[in-house]
């Protein structure tokens, strides 16, 4: 067995040093379509194998999450809506993924977390899509930032919550226009009972209505991780989130 482990590392390293890395961070959309259909597979590890892959040959946690498993949950729905997949076949893939992101953070959690960096992050009540707030909280745990994540609550549950985290920066996730009332009335109800708090809005939302957000008047809005994490780690360096 030793000498089969060798031959195998000796194998991936060879591949690693003649592949284009590029290739392996930005995956196209063929990649992305073979580990959608591994997804929805019967066989319930295959997609997990190939996320196994991809990080042997050097893929980053940043990578495997925001491009792979968050162009995969992107395409799975592409699909539904296209009715290529049932709505079965998209809950197997998405259950897949917090399996495949479970397993990763063992190796994720590296970092204690600093002082000053802390936020709430919640989806608004009736959103159903909870993987891109769970990968956001899991990259930023791993980058020192004490997370609240609170998924599936109602709006008074929310509230309460959020009055009893003390926490200042809130993050709010939400994905449609079908969320827009809801998304309100939470921004309206934390402005009057906590109005200290730096509220952020993150999901396809923020691409798709960034002017409704302006009139909401909230702090900051991001479609992507990256601008998200930007506008967290901006608002802690003026020591907004003790």
């Amino acid at each position: 067995m030793p000498l089969v482990e060798s031959l195998a590392r000796e194998v991936i390293r060879q591949m690693t040093d003649h592949m284009d890395t590029g290739f392996i961070q930005s995956p196209d959309n063929a990649k992305i379509a073979e580990l959608c259909t591994a997804l929805i597979s019967a066989d319930a590890q295959m997609g997990a194998r190939i996320i196994e892959a991809v990080r042997a040959l050097g893929a980053t946690d940043d990578a495997v999450y925001l491009n792979y498993l968050a162009a995969a949950a992107q395409k799975l729905g592409d699909w539904w809506e296209d009715n290529r997949v049932s709505f079965v076949q998209v809950t197997y893939g998405t259950s897949r993924m917090y399996a495949i992101m479970r397993s990763m953070r063992r190796d994720i959690y590296v970092t204690g977390v600093t002082p000053g960096k802390s936020a709430v992050f919640a989806t608004v009540p009736g959103e159903s899509h909870f993987l891109g707030v769970t990968m956001a909280a899991d990259l930023l745990r791993r980058d020192g930032w004490d997370i609240d994540l609170k998924v599936g609550k109602s709006h008074d549950e929310l509230v309460a919550e959020i009055l009893q985290s003390g926490m200042i920066l809130i993050g709010l996730s939400a994905s449609s226009n079908r969320t827009l009332e809801a998304l309100s009335k939470l921004v309206v109800a934390l402005r009057i009972r906590a109005p200290h708090t730096k509220i952020f809005v993150s999901g396809n939302f923020a691409e798709e209505r960034p002017e409704t957000l302006e009139l909401m008047d909230v702090d900051g809005f991001a479609s992507d991780f990256k601008t998200a994490k930007t506008l967290l780690e901006q608002h802690a360096a003026r020591g907004v989130a003790h």
